[in-house]
């Protein structure tokens, strides 16, 4: 008897188990890790966690400084609201989130921080500028891609400081467009696209006032397809050229295509596929490293449907 009621004892633990196991401790979204903010209040967003009842939202302006907020389970779900009253301009701060169920906290997450940036549009747009060149500086995008988004930038600017706020609006959205290229085309990181993608919506809601938006839709419901879908066939000229060792080449298509992309030495003979595949409509840009071939004249030529290009490059070592 006293056998039978110790493995229904243990039965019993054992299905309590689950509900007694600490949770798992929330992953964290929004804003991007080391990223700018420049909406107020400040909308920071996690992952659910399954079983959890609450969350505990610890926000600092340092690591080892008090924490801004108090209480135990300061939010219900899985988003916290920093109030603009809590929140000060051109200041980094630090959060991180636990999870709560009736068997305990879970550990916590790891830190993300964000920092705060001015809270109109054309000094946004000048945060956004100072962090795409601290991208160039370390080496996070190249020279040449981080210029093609400055460039955009000024454009947006130079728009805002004409009062011309629906094309400062299409510049940002060409900004957007060109930051999605990029990642698709491995020229930046899954964790910069987020971090410039955030940013630069942060200056669109800046741009877009509440008014406006009710009128002219939301920042989502605005189409500019037809701004950022190429017009045509295009295989722009490489750069940089002359280059050493390693070159990007540029093209786009109008439409879903099977697209070849191939290098051709001066005789005419091919030494590299560099894409040989279907894309869909857009832009994309791919590199070459010529480290393994002798210093010359090449050819690069693009194949898609019915369009053909051939353009020369040259490798000088």
């Amino acid at each position: 008897m006293k056998k039978k009621l110790l493995i229904l004892f243990v039965l019993f633990i054992a299905s309590c188990y689950p509900l007694l196991a600490q949770l798992s401790s929330p992953i964290l979204v929004e804003p991007p890790k080391e990223t700018s903010v420049a909406r107020a209040p400040v909308t920071l967003d996690w992952q659910d966690v399954a079983g959890a009842v609450c969350y505990r939202v610890e926000v600092y302006t340092d690591t080892t400084s008090p924490d801004k907020f108090e209480g135990t389970c300061n939010s219900p779900t899985s988003h916290f609201d920093i109030p603009a009253t809590e929140t000060e301009m051109n200041t980094k701060y630090y959060w991180r989130v636990f999870a709560c169920s009736p068997g305990g906290w879970s550990a916590p997450s790891g830190y993300f921080s964000f920092k705060t940036q001015a809270v109109d549009a054309i000094g946004s747009v000048g945060n956004l500028t100072d962090g795409v060149i601290d991208l160039i500086a370390d080496e996070e995008i190249s020279q040449n891609q981080g210029n093609i988004l400055i460039n955009r930038l000024h454009s947006v600017e130079n728009r805002l400081n004409q009062g011309n706020k629906f094309m400062a609006l299409v510049n940002m959205v060409l900004f957007k467009a060109r930051v999605l290229i990029l990642r698709i085309s491995n020229q930046i990181n899954l964790e910069t696209y987020k971090n410039l993608n955030y940013s630069s919506d942060g200056v669109i809601d800046l741009i877009v006032d509440e008014e406006e938006r009710q009128t002219a839709g939301t920042r989502e419901s605005f189409d500019f397809t037809d701004l950022t879908t190429p017009k045509s066939y295009e295989l722009s000229q490489n750069y940089p050229n002359p280059f050493n060792p390693s070159t990007t080449i540029e093209f786009s298509v109008p439409k879903d295509a099977a697209v070849t992309l191939k290098i051709y030495d001066v005789l005419g003979k091919e030494v590299a596929t560099l894409v040989n595949e279907q894309k869909p409509t857009g832009t994309y840009i791919v590199n070459w490293n010529a480290s393994n071939f002798s210093s010359g004249l090449y050819f690069y030529k693009l194949t898609a449907g019915d369009f053909n290009q051939t353009k020369k490059m040259f490798l000088v070592k």
